[in-house]
């Protein structure tokens, strides 16, 4: 995932496998080279009606536009 992350700052946007939420979030690359969701990620789990206790997928998607994560309720 380094590679398509271009900055070690920015915009990660997260969808919903159905696509029915769309929250465009922060992240960072820390020092110790993993990655952080700073911002966002609160209004996406609210926006998106996620449950804790269910399980969730996360892929990751490369495009044009740079790295996307896409959430599966699964």
């Amino acid at each position: 995932l380094f590679p398509h992350m271009y900055v070690d700052h920015g915009e990660l946007p997260i969808t919903t496998g159905d696509r029915t939420t769309a929250v465009t979030t922060r992240f960072m690359k820390g020092v110790d080279k993993r990655a952080t969701i700073t911002k966002g990620w609160s209004d996406f789990f609210r926006q998106a009606q996620m449950k804790k206790g269910q399980a969730y997928a996360f892929g990751f998607k490369c495009t044009s536009k740079g790295l996307r994560l896409i959430v599966y309720s699964i």
